[in-house]
């Protein structure tokens, strides 16, 4: 999803031409209270003068480093099967600390930056409070962890890649496994647990975009190994996940589901073993007292199971929810106006014979219900279907789905004054179980005064222009006065223009209220300007909205809004050949005629680079940075193109033009320009190829073996050609040549290598061996060819 949203971000701003910067991932994703982490951000498109906002003041997130180079995703997404597969945008990473103060509880910290080009997405850091554990950059064995409970950070960053981990249990008990593989590019994670003998015990995988999670009971003092996988064996550095493995129950859900503040209530906890500590699904009653002054939506609290300590969380509200009758007589069912409650599917109807919940309520002829059945934000499986009948049981309304959601609601005009029957039903085909909780809602709207709001997470407003931050306005209920809208903290050099008066509360001391619309939901359109001497610059802001109804004064609070004024690009990108491509050799550097115009009166040197998201898929195809001097506006842009790639394809690659500005206020900042079409590249066959004899080659550690290479040239490569062993980035240490060299009269040569003394070589490897020629003495022509070698052990080795 994320690739997706970032590409249409990038090409979809052809006509503004900045390139917004994107966050791609943190790696590691988390980090423990009280604790200092050093991290490396997977940055797109990002420029040397970045700002960065946290969410929350009491996390302190700063960039220590420039951004490294960009990374190109490896193979085998190069060739092959999986070579028209598409590909994450290309990150530079970026070093940063992540300061976390001692009392910050577990979950998401939220952040974004932003550059004179526009802000960035929100990006996900998060906190935990158990021992932390980060797998090694370079790793080719089992990883042993230390004690449980522990959370592990982690990342697939190749195609085919399985991390492995050992741990071991002191007591039996349960233990659960949570993968969390949502944190940077989304990819569908996998687990599989087995014991010291290799036995399965137990695996699961994330088919719903949410985690995996397994539960398995352990046995005291035993190891196990557990494996994190994407499902189709697919990997990206971008693949980032954080593995929580703890003993102790798994807490599902709790009966009633949401409390009130400021009180104590009989709360039933539903999950695995947490009465008993057995891998069954059973329940505990607790008594929980929500403090007054618990902020936020949820609230967790501990509670005693099997001699150890277990965490839930319930959600908040205004009032507790009632809890559904247990009896299944229609007559001991009937509710009031208004109703909040916590319901279960997991029984059969005795009328209906269907896993199915009815309830009656008593109406007034003219009154306006609202029923709404609530699953999604609960995390249940239910997918809830509301239905109401008459008392001759009369079919009168009907919903399943609500847009973007699962969850049901009916808006119901009372024909007449009598009883009505509800009916709620779940079509997720999940077997019923006591974790199929549900949320029922009454609510007569006459009687609700309330509203939300939604908007954009930024917002970029050109220096000397204006932008319109839109806001959504959804009222509850039937009233229709107007709701008043400003927005706090706006950045320096920010107005919001004055609007024609509207009858309305007195204006706001910053910033200039605009009304919403009357009755229902609607759109209001926030104009901020920015003046023409206004700094590039970014801050986050809240949106305040106020209605104010019989007297009373309701205030809602949206955000936070990251609002950014930016620069105009000062270049403009484009191909010189717009026949559809130059025909170019596979294993060469096309050198392709760049023509730069630049804008806004800017006579400066330009910057091209390779842009993060691309229209088609790579294989292996970069660019490179290149600086336009002053004044020159037609250059040569170096494109490698690998020589596997095939000789059908049509090639393109997207770049785009840096150039470094004053803003009105003297501060130099880096602007940039898309590029205005693509670069693009036909295939024909390579003209070097360097090959060997294939044979089996028995090597022993610490000696040597020649490699006889061939050098193939086209006629049109006359240059020499340099012979040298590629570093093996897993075994380091695998083999070490001096490169040798090929005149352009010889066909022939070879490379002696001297095999490494470490034992972990030992097996079946391979080595990577490279000819590079300089076609003018400028632009590199590659070919590599695979050697395989068995390595085996000294005589006297242990």
């Amino acid at each position: 999803m994320l690739t997706s949203l970032l590409i249409v971000a990038v090409l979809g701003q052809v006509s503004a031409q900045n390139v917004r910067p994107q966050i791609g991932y943190v790696y590691p994703p988390g980090g423990r209270a009280g604790t200092t982490a050093d991290v490396q951000v997977g940055a797109y498109d990002w420029t040397p003068d970045m700002q960065v906002f946290v969410h929350d003041p009491r996390v302190k997130i700063e960039l220590t480093g420039p951004a490294g180079e960009m990374i190109l995703t490896p193979p085998p997404y190069w060739f092959g099967p999986k070579a028209g597969i598409a590909q994450p945008p290309l990150a530079r990473e970026v070093p940063a600390r992540i300061t976390i103060p001692a009392d910050m509880p577990p979950g998401p910290i939220r952040w974004q930056v932003a550059n004179a080009n526009g802000g960035s997405n929100v990006g996900t850091f998060l906190v935990s409070d158990l021992a932390e554990f980060i797998e090694p950059d370079k790793h080719v064995a089992t990883l042993d962890l230390p004690n449980l409970p522990i959370v592990v950070s982690g990342r697939i960053s190749k195609i085919t890649e399985i991390d492995a981990y050992r741990f071991r249990t002191t007591v039996a008990g349960l233990v659960m496994c949570r993968l969390d593989d949502r944190l940077g590019q989304p990819f569908s994670g996998m687990l599989t647990v087995r014991d010291a003998k290799g036995t399965l015990v137990a695996d699961a995988a994330d088919t719903l975009g949410r985690e995996a999670i397994v539960l398995f009971s352990a046995s005291p003092e035993s190891t196990y190994s557990i494996d994190v996988r994407d499902i189709d064996f697919s990997g990206d550095r971008g693949y980032v996940y954080r593995l929580t493995i703890e003993p102790g129950p798994r807490v599902v859900t709790t009966l009633p589901r949401v409390l009130a503040r400021g009180k104590t209530t009989p709360v039933e906890v539903i999950g695995w073993g947490v009465a008993t500590g057995a891998l069954r699904l059973e329940s505990i009653t607790q008594s929980i007292a929500v403090p007054a002054n618990a902020t936020g939506e949820e609230y967790s609290f501990t509670f005693g199971t099997d001699g150890r300590h277990s965490r839930a969380t319930i959600l908040l509200g205004e009032v507790s929810d009632s809890l559904e009758p247990e009896s299944n007589e229609l007559s001991q069912r009937q509710l009031a106006i208004p109703t909040t409650l916590s319901g279960v599917l997991d029984r059969l109807d005795p009328v209906n014979q269907m896993h199915l919940d009815r309830y009656t309520v008593a109406a007034k002829k003219g009154e306006s219900l609202r029923l709404k059945v609530e699953a999604a934000r609960l995390d249940s499986p239910v997918d809830p279907s509301i239905v109401v009948l008459s008392a001759a049981g009369k079919e009168l309304a009907r919903n399943d789905d609500l847009p973007n959601t699962v969850d049901a609601a009916i808006d119901f005009k009372v024909p007449e004054d009598g009883e009505y029957e509800i009916q709620v039903s779940d079509y997720s085909g999940v077997k019923p179980s006591r974790t199929s909780v549900y949320r029922l809602l009454i609510e007569n709207l006459e009687s609700i005064v309330d509203f939300t709001l939604q908007a954009p997470d930024r917002l970029d407003i050109s220096i000397g222009g204006q932008a319109d931050l839109v806001v959504k306005t959804a009222r509850r209920g039937t009233w229709d006065e107007l709701i008043s809208l400003k927005i706090e903290n706006l950045p320096d050099g920010t107005s919001m223009p004055e609007v024609p008066a509207k009858p309305a509360p007195p204006v706001p001391t910053q910033g200039v209220k605009r009304a919403a619309k009357k009755s229902g939901s609607g759109e209001v359109k926030l104009t901020i300007a920015a003046a023409a001497d206004a700094p590039a610059g970014s801050q986050l802001t809240t949106i305040v909205a106020t209605a104010t109804v019989d007297g009373r004064t309701i205030e809602r609070r949206f955000g936070p809004v990251l609002i950014s004024t930016t620069l105009k690009t000062r270049c403009k990108v484009k191909s010189a050949v717009q026949d559809g491509g130059r025909i170019v050799n596979r294993g060469t550097t096309y050198p392709a005629d760049v023509l730069i115009e630049r804008l806004e009166g800017y006579e400066g040197p330009i910057q091209l680079q390779m842009a993060s998201a691309q229209q088609r898929q790579r294989r292996g195809i970069r660019g490179s940075e290149l600086v336009v001097p002053a004044g020159v506006e037609r250059v040569q842009y170096p494109v490698f193109m690998p020589e596997w790639l095939e000789t059908s394809l049509t090639a393109r690659i997207n770049v785009i033009g840096v150039a470094q500005v004053a803003d009105p206020k003297g501060n130099i900042r880096h602007v940039t320009g898309i590029m205005d079409g693509f670069i693009v590249m036909s295939l024909e066959g390579a003209l070097l190829k360097l090959s060997h004899e294939p044979s089996g080659r028995i090597v022993t550690l610490a000696d040597t073996i020649e490699i006889p290479l061939k050098v193939s040239r086209s006629v049109k490569l006359l240059e020499p050609v340099r012979v040298e062993l590629v570093p093996d980035q897993d075994y380091p240490h695998l083999a070490f040549a001096d490169p040798v060299n090929v005149s352009a009269q010889e066909t022939t040569t070879t490379l002696t290598l001297r095999i490494g003394k470490d034992l972990t070589l030992v097996g079946k490897r391979s080595v990577t061996i490279r000819a590079t020629a300089m076609q003018n003495g400028r632009w590199p022509t590659l070919s590599e060819t695979l050697v395989p070698l068995v390595i085996q052990a000294q005589s006297n080795s242990p």
